[in-house]
């Protein structure tokens, strides 16, 4: 008994707090809300989350070398808080747990040396509670019965830094000390409790780095069950005892999917042991497993389910289609005089007086060498249709007449298609949206043997098509996968009946946020140019003009697509 005070004075002497230390807790209202402050005398990091039955709130604080003076504060009763408790969940890391009277809707605000929770506060004003008042009452209440200084020193839990040194001492002693200091129940094996410590020389350094560094120079290990206790035996009976035990724990997932969690998971679960279950309607992950597995997998968690930015895609998919159209040409009709008269149409000119049939016309081609007329017509066949400009000259020369008809034609085609598409979407996901339709397409099956020819209908999907996938990097720029696409149907087509049109650009872009960036740009450039007219005389120079039809058809096509990514905040 002696050795375990001077043992527990020697940690004492050197003990001290670290830069995380958690200085205080205030509960206070503020407005219609009560306010929740834990002052750190550093920066920590936190997670919160709450629990319906009971109410309560968790706050678990990564970073924290120090916790409260005290592990409990019973009877708060204001502003919907009932109890304080705290304890260390893990090495360094501390929960705190306010037992409340129901689960409200709360709000962390996280700040340089304090964080602030707040929610309605269900009991109207109250006087302001604080850990420091209710320790400055307990050390007022120790003077009062003039208890020793020694006696109201408390050791605190949190895991501070110390100096010690054994020589030749027993490890029940050595295990006593240190459960006193930290105020945590250790409990050896039988092998343990035999070993003697010698030759330990530790300065400043965390008691349960320190507790860690002894047991592993004597082959031994220490595991602290979900109760608080810590056991201390041989690695193998550690292995053995995890083997042995098993737990159950449900993991909320607030941001990940559920399924692709547990599927991250399994692949850390004990063979033949371990056991990972989705369960979609809470969006929760149910994990069965060995202790150590399952605390490896709370660690593993909380980086995986982290809220996922957002990136919103604003695309703009122009298309421009010019054509130009060009046609010139003139007719000829040559008869005799004795003919029929030129009628209103060319259909007149065309069709003529059967010498072998009388009283009827014809538009065949006749040779009468008997007869005493003639009548001549060139570049009927390869008119210009819908002409807009047609001229009638007329000449009569002897006993015939000459006709000319001067038809001409000029036509300027624009579409301009402009579509501006814009989706917002999550890291890492896949968006589409579609402006347009499904077009049916018919598909017939020949067939074979006595086997009758069947039809079915497949349906394409047209019109502007947007398809994109963002990667935001580190240096916060956006790596996307972008395919764009405009099509459309194409009817009339021969021996095939209709094809489809598309304009489609496809491509991976690293962009700075608000960037805008032309991901394809296209120029389809055709002419089509047609010469027919009487043989031999539409080849002499300049004048062979006169005696062909002349067409000409050019088409412009522009395609430009542009994408501009922003991260949403």
């Amino acid at each position: 008994m002696i050795l375990r005070t001077v043992l527990l004075s020697t940690l004492l002497a050197f003990a001290g707090s670290g830069p995380g230390a958690i200085q205080e807790v205030r509960i206070m209202p503020v407005g219609t809300e009560t306010e929740i402050v834990v002052v750190t005398s550093g920066e920590v990091s936190f997670r919160d989350f709450a629990l319906a039955e009971p109410p309560r709130l968790i706050l678990d604080l990564t970073g924290a070398d120090a916790g409260l003076p005290s592990d409990s504060y019973d009877a708060i009763g204001r502003g919907g808080v009932e109890r304080l408790r705290s304890s260390w969940f893990r090495p360094g890391v501390l929960r705190l747990v306010f037992d409340l009277d129901k689960v409200p809707s709360y709000e962390v605000d996280a700040e340089p040396g304090r964080l602030r929770i707040t929610f309605p506060n269900p009991d109207g004003d109250f006087p302001l509670w604080s850990t420091r008042e209710v320790e400055s009452e307990n050390v007022a209440r120790a003077e009062a019965r003039q208890v020793p200084a020694a006696q109201n020193l408390r050791v605190p839990d949190e895991p501070s830094r110390i100096t010690v040194a054994f020589d030749s001492a027993s490890m029940l002693d050595v295990l006593a000390g240190f459960s006193e200091y930290a105020g945590v129940s250790i409990v050896p094996s039988a092998a343990a409790a035999d070993m003697t410590v010698r030759g330990v020389d530790i300065r400043n350094q965390r008691w349960d780095v320190a507790l860690d560094a002894i047991l592993a120079a004597q082959g031994l290990g220490w595991r602290l069950q979900s109760e608080g206790i810590l056991i201390v035996d041989a690695l193998e009976g550690l292995r053995t005892r995890d083997t042995l035990q098993t737990e159950t724990r449900v993991f909320r997932i607030n941001y990940a999917g559920a399924d692709s969690v547990a599927k991250t998971l399994e692949q850390l679960a004990t063979p033949n042991r371990g056991q990972v279950v989705a369960y979609q309607g809470a969006n929760s992950v149910i994990v069965t497993d060995v202790p150590s597995v399952v605390a490896r997998m709370d660690s593993l968690i909380q980086n995986l389910d982290r809220q996922t930015p957002q990136v919103s895609i604003d695309a703009k998919i122009i298309f421009v289609d010019r054509t130009d159209v060009q046609e010139l040409g003139i007719v000829y009709d040559l008869k005799d005089v004795n003919g029929d008269t030129y009628g209103n149409s060319i259909n007149d000119v065309i069709a003529v007086p059967d010498p072998f049939n009388p009283g009827e016309l014809t538009n065949e081609t006749l040779v009468d060498l008997a007869g005493n007329s003639i009548a001549a017509l060139a570049n009927a066949n390869d008119r210009v249709l819908s002409p807009s400009l047609q001229i009638l000259a007329s000449t009569a020369f002897g006993d015939f007449s000459l006709s000319a008809f001067i038809e001409a034609l000029e036509q300027h085609q624009l579409s301009d298609v402009q579509a501006a598409p814009s989706i917002q979407v999550v890291d890492n996901h896949r968006a589409r949206i579609q402006v347009g339709e499904k077009t049916p397409v018919r598909v017939l099956d020949t067939g074979t043997g006595n086997v009758q020819a069947q039809a079915t209908v497949q349906y394409e999907d047209t019109g502007i098509i947007l398809e994109v996938t963002p990667h935001i990097t580190n240096n916060l720029q956006i790596l996307l996968d972008v395919s764009a696409e405009r099509s459309g149907i194409q009817t009339d087509i021969p021996d095939v009946g209709y094809t489809f049109k598309k304009q489609i650009g496809q491509t991976r872009l690293l962009l700075d946020d608000g960037e805008t960036m032309v991901i394809g740009g296209l120029t389809l450039s055709e002419v089509e140019r047609s010469e027919t007219g009487i043989p031999l005389l539409m080849d002499i120079p300049v004048v062979g003009a006169l005696f062909r039809t002349t067409k000409t058809r050019e088409t412009k096509q522009d395609l430009i697509i542009l994408v501009t990514p922003h991260i949403v905040e």
